[in-house]
């Protein structure tokens, strides 16, 4: 009776051998994404400190020149390439425009690059490519692994292993809190017991904020896929109605920039601000519309984004199409995933717990190595 009171039930078995192996095959892979990812909750400083991030020398109040003569200096400057879009971003690039380019035929975003104009002269300063600094660099190793929208569901699937890994872990150490307290530190001759019980106390303290930032990972690896489906789907019947009209210069549209951020934010509802213009002809766009990506001005909103399709040839407003449940879902995983939205005391609690996390992942791959060594050590016959 005693004996089999004390075997471990099939349940738990199948959960220890879950906890195992999903944590095993994620142990690499996660600590990278943990170093990686506790560099890039400090961006912002990191890309300020290396003075990546251009700003205007001019005062908050000077006048600015109109966003036309931004956009006609950058295609001055690069006569071989096309505006993709603009964007204007106050709080991390004040006084700036940013102004995506690429080659005079690309609709695609990929390989673009980021031009930066003065909006008070608007004139270029700087010229960075974002993907080539230090930030934009690990971005891309921690978001995409370098390969694209491919590497974004990779990163999915790493965050499902972590997620398992999570859930059953509490499952296997249920029964342990039930023999003892709570945070108990066994020390004696035996180092594998202090590590052990190091692995569930830490285990127990970040799992909270483990699985929210593991399930929010989850999310934003279907990124590429939400969006593709988005533009198959809304901006497919309105992609299909355009072509059944008249299309527009992409380069020079009649419509210029201004007006189409004039138009846009009269459409916006009330407190929302148009931040992005995608030009036509775009993987984002018609060949007839740009695309106006606006965001809210507080709470929650600010996390968030919607949609104004304005007409590059007669000014009007065709559709403000609803966005999508599931992309509003991922835009509010990002600021959870790297905990941005509540200042630096909430980037240094996600520092803490990143590096707590990190510490279980190496000590819970070390338990395990430790435990087949000395099983290896361990005569034929003799009982382990």
């Amino acid at each position: 009776m005693s004996n089999q009171a004390n075997t471990p039930g099939r349940w738990f078995r199948f959960n220890l051998w879950l906890h195992r192996w999903t944590s095993l095959i994620a142990t690499i892979p996660f600590l990278i994404l943990c170093i990686t990812g506790t560099i890039l909750i400090f961006h912002e400083e990191i890309e300020e400190a290396l003075g990546e991030v251009p700003v205007s020398q001019h005062a908050a109040e000077t006048p600015q020149r109109p966003a036309s003569e931004s956009i006609a200096n950058v295609l001055a400057a690069y006569p071989d390439e096309r505006v993709l879009s603009t964007g204007l971003d106050p709080e991390h690039h004040p006084g700036v425009m940013l102004v995506v380019t690429g080659p005079k035929e690309a609709k695609s975003f990929e390989g673009a690059k980021v031009r930066f104009t003065d909006l008070v002269t608007a004139q270029p300063v700087g010229d960075p490519d974002p993907g080539m600094t230090f930030t934009g660099f690990l971005l891309e190793l921690h978001a995409e692994w370098f390969l694209g929208p491919i590497g974004e569901l990779i990163g999915a699937l790493i965050a499902l292993l972590v997620f398992l890994s999570l859930v059953s872990g509490i499952v296997v150490y249920a029964p342990y809190v039930r023999r003892m307290a709570f945070g108990v530190l066994r020390r004696g001759k035996d180092a594998r017991l202090l590590q052990l019980d190091l692995h569930n106390f830490m285990g127990a303290v970040v799992l909270g904020w483990a699985l929210v930032v593991t399930v929010t990972g989850f999310l934003l690896g279907f990124n590429s896929v939400a969006i593709g489906v988005w533009q198959m789907t809304e901006l497919g019947h309105l992609r299909e109605e355009a072509n059944r009209m008249e299309p527009v210069d992409a380069r020079h549209p009649p419509v210029n920039v201004d007006r189409a951020y004039a138009i846009a934010q009269a459409a916006a509802p009330e407190g929302w601000t148009v931040s992005t213009m995608v030009y036509p002809l775009t993987e984002f766009s018609t060949p007839r519309h740009y695309t106006a990506l606006l965001v809210g001005n507080q709470g929650v909103d600010e996390r968030l984004f919607r949609v104004v399709i304005v007409d590059a040839k007669t000014g009007e407003v065709p559709i403000i199409p609803e966005v999508p449940a599931y992309i509003t879902a991922i835009s509010l995983s990002q600021p959870l995933h790297f905990g941005d939205y509540g200042g630096l005391p909430l980037k240094l609690l996600w520092t803490a717990c990143t590096w707590m996390t990190l510490f279980i992942t190496a000590n819970g791959a070390w338990l395990w190595w430790d435990r087949r060594r000395k099983r290896q050590a361990v005569p034929a016959g003799v009982p382990a």
